[in-house]
């Protein structure tokens, strides 16, 4: 609860691979936001399946865009560079592990239209 963090700080969670951070992420679903501090738009993601929010975030890590169409876009070559300089991480909401991946999508477009990031943001879908 209450994950509101900077891209630097994810990253180095994830290189370190905190094993507190890790448990809680590994082990849980969600509703998550990036949040790119410089334009104020905003992107709405799910982590759901096997892998958790941990193994999600752990693609932004690693990349900068999680090979999100909208986040690509934006960052340009620079994903890693870009990432580290504007995005914030936020969990909007966490599922249990056994909820099934259809609701954890819905709970994502739930808050796509709460957020209006389809219209003002960085989600096309």
């Amino acid at each position: 609860e209450n994950i509101d963090i900077h891209f630097s700080e994810l990253e180095a969670l994830i290189r370190n691979d905190r094993p507190d951070w890790k448990s809680a992420l590994e082990n849980v679903q969600g509703v998550y936001m990036i949040t790119d501090t410089s334009t104020g738009k905003r992107y709405v993601g799910s982590a759901y399946g096997d892998s958790g929010v941990w193994q999600r975030w752990a693609g932004y890590a690693a990349s900068g865009h999680g090979w999100n169409k909208e986040l690509v876009e934006l960052t340009g070559d620079n994903g890693l560079g870009y990432a580290r300089e504007k995005f914030r991480f936020a969990l909007l909401e966490y599922c249990p592990a056994r909820m099934p991946d259809e609701a954890v999508i819905a709970r994502e477009s739930f808050w796509k239209n709460t957020l209006l990031t389809r219209k003002y943001g960085l989600n096309s879908n």
